[in-house]
């Protein structure tokens, strides 16, 4: 595992949490699911500075809300 790597595993569950706040759907959640989702999305772009090595990085990667598909 490399930083490269990392940042694109990072950057694809960024994508798939962005349709979210970026559609209709938003709107749809509870205060608490947007500020779950809001943690989840700074969770993971913190993510590479967190941490010293990409490994440790990948094995620390935020788990996402469980109502989150």
């Amino acid at each position: 595992m490399d930083w490269d790597e990392l940042r694109n595993i990072r950057m694809q569950k960024l994508l798939h949490m962005d349709r979210y706040q970026l559609s209709i759907r938003y709107d749809t959640l509870t205060d608490a699911q947007k500020t779950e989702l809001q943690q989840y999305r700074t969770d993971l772009l913190t993510l590479p500075q967190d941490y010293n090595t990409p490994q440790e990085a990948y094995d620390n990667i935020p788990v996402k809300p469980t109502w989150f598909d």
